[in-house]
């Protein structure tokens, strides 16, 4: 089956970059998205349907959100230099960064 999607500019900027960054063309990308909400939540396609999809568990908009923030400027050793600062949980400061931005 052939479908044709109109996508704003940013749309199709927004796909191509994260096709290229999975390896895929445009389109396997795309097919590849689809297949995933197609298919039972957390189940791989020719699976066993008690097996669970480790893709199927990647939150794409995360990625996303970070890719917007993301910094090519920093180096590795600055982001060990500054994570290693951190005495808890990398998680619980998430939680407590996000806590704060909502109140």
């Amino acid at each position: 089956m052939t479908i044709n999607i109109e996508l704003s500019n940013e749309e199709e900027r927004i796909l191509l970059e994260r096709a290229r960054m999975s390896g895929r063309d445009l389109a396997g990308y795309v097919r590849r998205i689809l297949q995933q909400h197609i298919r039972p939540a957390g189940l791989s396609s020719g699976d066993d349907e008690a097996t669970p999809h480790l893709e199927g568990l990647i939150d794409d908009e995360v990625i996303a959100s970070c890719e917007e923030e993301a910094d090519d400027e920093i180096t590795l050793d600055e982001v060990r230099a500054a994570t290693s600062k951190i005495k808890d949980s990398m998680a619980r400061v998430v939680i407590e960064e996000e806590r704060a931005e909502r109140f």
